[in-house]
């Protein structure tokens, strides 16, 4: 295992979060969402007055969905080595991250689009502005997989002191579940199942930052035990 790197594909995905939070919150100012019953005039106005903000919040979700990759590459590379040569996990991990993240690039293309042509019809940019916030926000299940893999790939550990602990399986299938309600967006337009509410918005947000904080922590702890030849 090539520690520095490892190391450098881990602190990556710190980088990402922080740029995409910038990007969208005081760029953007899309953090939190509008309401989906917000009326059209009103968000087509929004994004007519701030577009500078909207481009640069946008360009730095495109940038932050390509550093996230190599923070995939190195859970793949740990998940890698507690699988062993045959990894069936590993693999579906590899292909679910390759498209799960493309969906914040593909949210900061549309939020970008809407705020690109401030003579588009407000319907047209309700458009695309819906479409930038299902991507942002209802991209559950790619999340739901991907954490579902971590774990069961985790807790397949049958070494007696494992990669990564074993609670740390435990915690990415809980995430995996509490992420599920974003993929309800297209159904609800008021209350907590809304692309802003609790349960649909909030908690998928306080979930994905804690288990964004605990896997860095799991993550260099095992690149620092294989160093010193624990693990």
């Amino acid at each position: 295992m090539k520690h520095g790197v490892m190391k450098l594909c881990t602190f990556m995905g710190a980088v990402a979060g922080t740029i995409l939070f910038v990007g969208i919150w005081p760029f953007a100012g899309l953090f939190p969402p509008f309401a989906p019953d917000t009326p059209g005039e009103v968000v087509a106005a929004y994004f007519a007055a701030e577009s500078t903000g909207i481009f640069v919040g946008s360009i730095f979700l495109q940038l932050a969905s390509a550093l996230f990759l190599f923070f995939g590459a190195a859970i793949a590379a740990l998940l890698k080595k507690i699988e062993g040569p045959s990894s069936p996990w590993t693999y579906a991990f590899m292909m679910t991250v390759a498209y799960g993240f493309v969906t914040v690039y593909f949210s900061g293309l549309f939020f970008m689009a809407a705020a690109f042509r401030p003579d588009f019809s407000t319907e047209l940019t309700n458009l695309l502005t819906d479409l930038g916030f299902f991507l942002f926000v209802g991209a559950a299940i790619p999340g739901f997989t991907q954490n579902v893999i971590t774990g069961a790939a985790i807790l397949g550990d049958r070494r007696a002191d494992p990669v990564i602990p074993r609670w740390v399986g435990y915690m990415n299938l809980w995430t995996g579940v509490l992420l599920l309600p974003g993929a309800a967006i297209c159904l609800f337009k008021v209350g907590p199942f809304a692309w802003n509410g609790l349960l649909a918005f909030w908690m998928p947000a306080v979930v994905f930052t804690i288990w964004f904080n605990i896997m860095i922590w799991a993550m260099l702890r095992a690149i620092k035990r294989d160093a010193e030849g624990q693990a």
